[in-house]
Order: structure tokens, then C-alpha cells, then sequence
């Protein structure tokens, strides 16, 4: 184990011989000297916790041993930025090796400047070298050129400003706008960097050469100053940074022409003459519509965006799954129907993503709820209906999910597929959990001549071609008591696996490459079986789709 007087101790003696000094008042606060280039820059190191949970901090104690106008990954304080988002990883076992390391990290990150990498490093990074008073959450689409107008506003709930939003129009469901204030986008197809010399504009002054030196933001001065003076937000989305402004008017100029002691026309000429001393406020953009924040995570493969999907079963499985398709790009502009007719139960909640404020609510409307709350723009459909006496809904998606598990209504839903080809439905997607939680699976039927649902499973009291566990063990049914039914109990772990298993599969298909049609994951390592993923042939004994024409 660690022993942190040692740690202390073994850091000491590796900063001494390398030509440090404690200089505190921390209890490992050194300064020493650093060779960048042949030119010695002078550092302090903070070590704030000898297991490097926190990272070490250094800073640079003399900016002008730096003779360069462009430098670097340099936080506030002349701080430098050694690490990248992902971390420094290192041993903290080894802890003179540890801070070594570090050193080195600070010496190479000093070196890309001289490297004549500095002002590319700066642009992969502007948004943090702009150093914003506030950050906005976007949720305006994203576009690689043009402009989009919109709003700024705080967006408030139970009287309590919750975040700072820009959007088309001030209206975001659940939130009150307070103070929407017009804003203008400009999309940039090239990054967005220091210009005129000026990294980030504090002066009007400063943002004029900042604009008129970066001729790839495709906007005159004069405009820019013009929306300024009406008071507007105005922002530059570039593929590197969204970044914005806005005009503070001294509160003399604001004063006087709120009493019409001036006029307002007259504020452009009034602002110039003072141009060195009118402050600019700066803020960030943070790209957080609904659209961005599912495409983020899986741009190796399509989104379920534009997708519609009708979803069968808002239960253990069902909520799980809901939420991930959300997260998949599934729930914009109602593509996402819930159906369910069942109400949330007390005995219910220790394995569904819905908890207790829901008890005795229908589960499908519940779940609209929930997800709606996840994020602002997920508008989904709920019915708390019978799905099978929905069909004409549910066959007018693009892609049916059965996460029922119920045998009666995998099979009516697979009967119906394969029967009505009429509508729009192109696939149906099972998951369900095998026994007790002993396995998972999904199965992908696209109506293309492979096995249906009953090709799993032919005869209700027959063995499934590819169980995920020993169906000689006992099912472990219990008993119906104290108002709870009967049920077959499994832990929630394995809700979320058989929700992972076909959000996998819904993306798969979505991308165009469906893959192994059956899919198996076993849960329980002692009761499980693994299968391996296979397409299964279509069976000439099964009672649904035997003699399909479609069968090749």
C-alpha cells in the first residue's frame, strides 16, 4: 500500500536532484527550472495529493522567459495545460517516475509553441482559450453555413432560473423564458480563431480587430456593429468553437436614453468615440439539442433520427429501452410511439427505469413524462391502450420493438408482420429476458426469407432452438401475495442488458448492416448459456411462416 510520507519524501528527492526547490507554503509546492528549447523558463509545482486523484499544477513564474506572441495551452494564471481531456494517466505507486512525468508533459506542451504550433493548438481549443463569463446551451440545429436568428434566455422552472438557453423561439416545454433577448447565429465553415492579433476581445475596440482580422467569418464590421447597438447576441459556430458577445453599454449612455436625454440612434457614434473603454461580455456555446447529443456518441454508425420506431411494452424491458433509443436519436418530433395498458406497480419499481411517484400511473404515459424531462425537445406518443388493438399505428412505423417477454404477444406480433404487408413496418425487433435472468436475446425478423419468431420456438411447450439457459431448471414462479401477482423475479441488471441487446440491434439495422438476426447474452454466468449469434434458417414445421413465398 501507499504510504504517504514516503511518497512526499521519494517526490522530494527526485525535484532536488532535478533542480528544484521547496518553496510552500503548500506542503509540496516547488519552483524550479525548466529547458524549452534551449531557453530556461522558470516554473512553480503545486502537488496537491500524492495519489494524483488531483493533478499537479504548474505555472509559469516569469511570462516574458517566453519571448513568443502565440503560446500555447495556458490557462488562467498563466497555468499550463499539460493534460488533455482524458487525463494524465500515472503511476501513483511510482511517485518520483509520477511527477517526472508531469515535467515533462509541461516542458513538451511549452515546446509545440516553438514549434510553431501554437496558434493551431489555440485554434483546436479556442472555445476555452475565449474564456466566457457564461456558457449557453444550444439547442438550435446545427448548419455548416449561413445564419439562424433566435433567442437567448434564462430558462426558468418554479421560479428558478435553471440554465442559459438559445433557440429558435422562447419556448421550451417545462420552462418559463425570462429575459429572451434577440440573438443571431453565424455558421462558419473554417475555425474560428485569434484575429488582429487579439485572442479574446475585452474592448469594442478590440472585437472591431478581432472581426476585420479574420476575413473567413464572412461579415463586415459595420454589420456587426450595427446588431451590437440593437442590442442583440450575436455568435460564430465554427467546427472548432461557438463563441459569442455583447455590447455593455456604459450605465451613463443606458440611463440617459431610457429618460430620452438621448436618442438611440445615437449610440453607435456615442459607443465609437469611447470604442477603448466599452466592455464586451463573452460566451460559449454548448451544443445541446437533442438531435447533437445522440449523434455524439455513435457517429460511427447512423442514429435512429428520422427513424419511426413503435415501441410494444413499457415494462421492465421496455423503459430501459425507451430511454436508449432516446438516447439513439429516436423521440424527435413524436417518431417514438410507447404502447402499454398496464399501470406501474408498487412491486414493479425495483426493476423499471420509473420509480415511485409513479406508482399506479399508466406506464406508457409515465414514461412520455420521464423522457420529456430527460430532454426539452423529446416528444414522444403514449398510448395506454392494447398495442395489438393499435395495429394500424404500430404497422405505420418504420421499425416495431416487442419488449414485452409475453409469449402470446410475441407471437400475435409476428403474426401480424409476416400477414400485412401493406403498410410501413419494414422490421420487427424482439427482446426478452430467458428464465430466471439466466440470458437475454433479441431477434431481428426483416421479412426476407429467414427465420420468424416461431421458427425460435415452434410449439409453445417445445424447447426454443437456442435457449439462453437450461429449461429444465425450475422457473422459480412466485406466488401471487398481498395484492402483488404472480411473477418471475430477476434482478434489474438483467432489464438492462435485454434493452442494450436490442438498442444494439435497432442501430444496427439503422446503419444497414442488420448482422446476425439472433442475438444472446447470458446474465447469470452459472445458469446462462452462450449462443452464438446466428441468422437462423426458416423451419418448414413452423406454424407462422411455413410456406411463405418470401422464403428463399
Amino acid at each position: 500500500m501507499m504510504n504517504t510520507g514516503l511518497a512526499l519524501r521519494e517526490i522530494d528527492a527526485t525535484l532536488r536532484l532535478a533542480g528544484f526547490t521547496y518553496c510552500g507554503p503548500g506542503f509540496a509546492d516547488y519552483e524550479g527550472p525548466l529547458a524549452v528549447h534551449g531557453h530556461p523558463v522558470d516554473i512553480r509545482l503545486s502537488i496537491p495529493d500524492v495519489s494524483f486523484v488531483r493533478r499537479p499544477r504548474v505555472v509559469l513564474k516569469d511570462r516574458s522567459q517566453i519571448p513568443l506572441e502565440i503560446l500555447a495551452h495556458i490557462e488562467s494564471g498563466d497555468g499550463i495545460c499539460y493534460a488533455s481531456g482524458a487525463g494524465l494517466p500515472i503511476d501513483m505507486y511510482k511517485p518520483g517516475e509520477a511527477i517526472l512525468r508531469v515535467i515533462e508533459e509541461a516542458r513538451r506542451t511549452l515546446e509545440l509553441s516553438y514549434r510553431g504550433r501554437g496558434r493551431k493548438e489555440i485554434i483546436d481549443e479556442y472555445q476555452q482559450y475565449w474564456s466566457p463569463t457564461i456558457a449557453i446551451q444550444v439547442l438550435l440545429p446545427k448548419q455548416i453555413s449561413g445564419s439562424a436568428d433566435g433567442f437567448v434566455y434564462f430558462a426558468s422552472r418554479d421560479g428558478k432560473p435553471e440554465f442559459f438557453c438559445l433557440d429558435h423561439t422562447p419556448n421550451l416545454r417545462g420552462y418559463v423564458a425570462r429575459h429572451p433577448t434577440a440573438a443571431r447565429v453565424r455558421f462558419v465553415d473554417q475555425s474560428i480563431g485569434p484575429g488582429g492579433g487579439i485572442r479574446a476581445p475585452a474592448t469594442l475596440r478590440q472585437l472591431q480587430q478581432w472581426i476585420e482580422g479574420q476575413p473567413a467569418l464572412g461579415v463586415s464590421w459595420d454589420a456587426v456593429y450595427s446588431e451590437l447597438c440593437e442590442g442583440q447576441y450575436l455568435f460564430f459556430a465554427g467546427p472548432n468553437a461557438f463563441v459569442g458577445m455583447k455590447l455593455t453599454v456604459p450605465k451613463a449612455i443606458e440611463t440617459a436614453i431610457n429618460r430620452n436625454a438621448i436618442r438611440r440612434d445615437s449610440l453607435a457614434r456615442l459607443l465609437a468615440k469611447k470604442a477603448d473603454k466599452v466592455s464586451i461580455e463573452r460566451f460559449a456555446g454548448s451544443w445541446s439539442n437533442l438531435d447533437h447529443t445522440s449523434k455524439r456518441n455513435i457517429a460511427e454508425a447512423a442514429s435512429l433520427k428520422g427513424i419511426t420506431i413503435a415501441l410494444v411494452g413499457g415494462g421492465t424491458i421496455g423503459g430501459y429501452l425507451a430511454r436508449l433509443l432516446v438516447q439513439s436519436g429516436a423521440g424527435g418530433d413524436e417518431q417514438l410511439s410507447i404502447f402499454d395498458s398496464q399501470a406501474l406497480s408498487e412491486g414493479n419499481i425495483g426493476r423499471h427505469l420509473l420509480g415511485f411517484e409513479y406508482i399506479g400511473k399508466p406506464k406508457a404515459t409515465s414514461l412520455k413524462t420521464e423522457l420529456e424531462r430527460y430532454h426539452p425537445q423529446v416528444s414522444i406518443k403514449a398510448f395506454d391502450e392494447n398495442a395489438l388493438d393499435c395495429w394500424l399505428q404500430i404497422a405505420n412505423c418504420d421499425l416495431i420493438i416487442d419488449a414485452t417477454g409475453e409469449w402470446n404477444v410475441q407471437s400475435a406480433l409476428n403474426e401480424r408482420f409476416l400477414s400485412d404487408r401493406s403498410h410501413r413496418a419494414q422490421a420487427l425487433l424482439h427482446t426478452w429476458i430467458f428464465m430466471n435472468g439466466a440470458g437475454v436475446q433479441s431477434f431481428l425478423n426483416l421479412r426476407d426469407g429467414h427465420a420468424c419468431f416461431r421458427c425460435l420456438k415452434t410449439s409453445f411447450d417445445g424447447p426454443w432452438r437456442y435457449p439462453a439457459g437450461d429449461e429444465r431448471q425450475e422457473l422459480n414462479l412466485q406466488p401471487a401475495s398481498c395484492g402483488d401477482g404472480s411473477y418471475v423475479p430477476f434482478s434489474a441488471d438483467a432489464s438492462m442488458m435485454a434493452a442494450s441487446v436490442a438498442n444494439r440491434a435497432a442501430l444496427d439495422w439503422a446503419a444497414g448492416r442488420p448482422g446476425a438476426r439472433l442475438r444472446t447474452v447470458a446474465v447469470d454466468l452459472e445458469r446462462g448459456r452462450y449462443q452464438k449469434p446466428v441468422t437462423p434458417t426458416a423451419l418448414n414445421k413452423c406454424p407462422a411462416c411455413a410456406g411463405d413465398s418470401s422464403r428463399t
